[in-house]
């Protein structure tokens, strides 16, 4: 998650860097503009990391929840499977 803040800082701030070292602007404002674009790009990689990994995690805890109900209703067959087997073999006419 630090990652993706930093990574998204960083492509805040060269982008600012670019747009304005195109439009010619003095050094004060071009570092100013590029700092306040870290920031704010920053913040909102680090919002988008939490929302992406709590989707993710929802994601697989749904897939596991699903398995488990998949493995269940195997096993539920299964032993009504054998249960009409015992009471087969047991009873004859």
């Amino acid at each position: 998650m630090k990652f993706l803040m930093i990574l998204a800082g960083l492509s805040g701030f060269s982008l600012s860097l670019g747009i304005s070292l195109t439009q010619e602007s003095s050094w004060p404002s071009i570092l100013t503009r590029a700092c306040v674009s870290a920031l704010i790009v920053g913040w909102l990689g680090l919002w988008w990391s939490r929302l992406w990994l709590k989707g993710l995690q929802e994601s697989n805890r749904m897939r596991r929840e699903q398995a488990q109900q998949e493995a269940r209703r195997k096993a539920a067959a299964q032993k009504a499977a054998q249960s009409e087997k015992s009471i087969a073999t047991t009873h004859k006419p």
